[in-house]
């Protein structure tokens, strides 16, 4: 198994054929404006390809995409020049509560690359350069406390209140921590303070945080290895008369933001995607 594919032990398994319909889907967005957003709990007419490989074409689960950017390499440090894998953060949005996949995936790839409020939209320029990544988030499982999870195996979910009666909350992808090198507690600290709180973390806090972890099956496609897989190595992007820099965002962006998305996962670019949960 390649870095870009990790597999939980039970649940629905992330295969590459949702990788091409992210990128299906944001491709005829941007270049169409024709893709409308389908409500993940609406019956589907026409089933996604990838619905082909699941047993059952109701499963639900809840999932994250997440967008990766190769930078320009006029834009790269010299060190991250000779590290020609290196990706940037573009977008990543998802859901901690089950979703239908056959809508969702689709779905949640146009809200990341869209919608995430902390980057501007995609541009169908940028496409090239992209690496999609599909997280589904299985085996949930309360923890006996904030430290009770292994950094490479789970991603965690935190909540806690402070005295003040501030609530807090927060995740990381099961990828982050490992990704990062980070021990449990530098995990912990990060999303504590992702969460928003900027306050002393003693043992105290750490008690009273109720910690949830999780696993996840993910995979990851660039755009090159999807175009060879879907397209016969021929883009299927037409830069031709398309003036996407000067379309109005009204006219292209008509994707909806659940109150229950979170700006949250991660990716092994510069910048995380970790910023506190439920926030649109």
């Amino acid at each position: 198994m390649t870095n870009d594919e990790t597999d939980a032990t039970s649940g629905p398994q992330a295969i590459p054929e949702m990788c091409h319909h992210c990128f299906d889907v944001l491709i005829d967005k941007l270049q169409n404006s024709a893709f409308t957003e389908r409500n993940s709990s609406q019956a589907v007419d026409d089933m996604p390809a990838f619905a082909d490989h699941l047993d059952d074409v109701t499963v639900q689960c809840p999932l994250f995409i997440t967008w990766d950017k190769q930078p320009h390499k006029s834009a790269l440090s010299s060190s991250r020049k000779r590290n020609h894998g290196h990706y940037e953060l573009r977008g990543c949005i998802g859901n901690l509560s089950p979703q239908l996949l056959v809508t969702a995936i689709g779905a949640y790839a146009l809200t990341s690359a869209l919608r995430d409020h902390r980057f501007e939209p995609i541009q169908l320029g940028e496409v090239a350069s992209l690496r999609v990544a599909v997280s589904l988030l299985v085996n949930y499982e309360p923890c006996k406390d904030a430290f009770d999870w292994t950094v490479g195996i789970h991603g965690i979910m935190i909540k806690f209140h402070t005295d003040s009666g501030a609530f807090y909350s927060a995740t990381f992808l099961p990828e982050v921590a490992g990704e990062r090198r980070w021990s449990v507690m530098e995990t912990l600290t990060a999303l504590i303070q992702k969460a928003g709180y900027n306050g002393i973390i003693d043992d105290q806090l750490l008690a009273s945080i109720k910690c949830t972890r999780y696993q996840s099956s993910k995979r990851r496609m660039t755009f090159r290895d999807y175009v060879k897989q879907c397209h016969q190595g021929e883009n299927p992007i037409n830069l031709t008369n398309h003036g996407q820099n000067q379309r109005s965002s009204a006219s292209i962006y008509n994707v909806r933001h659940g109150d229950n998305d979170d700006d949250d996962g991660g990716s092994d670019g510069s910048r995380d995607c970790t910023a506190p949960s439920i926030s649109a």
